[in-house]
């Protein structure tokens, strides 16, 4: 037996490559969809005199000096107070969304944000849509670590990019290599002409 024999000894390729694949725990990460809501839902609620803000975007709702306040994230509705559907006097509301941001950040809806999560990520298993990369398959969704924090239009952007053979960052990756989680590109994704053939 030589040298090189014996370090097989010391290789664990079954059980030590899915210890190393194990993510740490980010709760900015899982926190930054709501608290980007939170402050969407602040920015509204102050402009809603105006026509700039578009009903389908919004959490809420005014009627009769009562907000109806519905927490979307990640395709889905967080209930808050047991209720999918909550109900503040509209002078209190923007003090409401203070608290409501204070409550995110010092972690007391990180249990319920990782049921969301983790609920979501067995409904992808069971849709077959399971992140699990297949041998030679690559896509920014699967490779990106930060994938799940993205906004849609962030996500679109990074796909569209992807598909005209470019890297998040506008970078070529035929030029550059593949690099799933370089910074987003600051120019519009038409700035970038589909560079294959067709």
């Amino acid at each position: 037996m030589g040298l090189l024999d014996s370090l097989a000894g010391f290789i664990d390729n079954d059980t030590l490559a899915e210890t190393f694949a194990i993510k740490p725990d980010d709760p900015s990460r899982l926190r930054r969809p709501l608290l980007d809501g939170i402050k969407r839902t602040r920015e509204q609620f102050a402009a809603r005199g105006t026509d700039a803000v578009k009903a389908a975007s919004r959490w809420w709702q005014v009627q009769n000096g009562v907000v109806a306040l519905t927490v979307k994230v990640g395709g889905g509705v967080l209930n808050l107070n047991d209720a999918a559907t909550n109900h503040i006097p509209e002078p209190v509301f923007d003090k409401f969304l203070h608290q409501f941001e204070q409550a995110v950040n010092a972690g007391e809806l990180d249990d319920a944000l990782k049921a969301r999560q983790a609920g979501r990520a067995t409904a992808d298993k069971s849709a077959g849509r399971d992140k699990t990369p297949v041998a030679g398959e690559r896509h920014p969704s699967i490779d990106r670590d930060d994938w799940d924090s993205l906004a849609w239009a962030e996500r679109q952007k990074v796909n569209a990019l992807f598909r005209a053979g470019r890297n998040p960052d506008g970078s070529l990756i035929a030029v550059s290599g593949y690099k799933p989680d370089a910074p987003l590109a600051a120019q519009d994704v038409s700035a970038f002409s589909d560079t294959r053939t067709r």
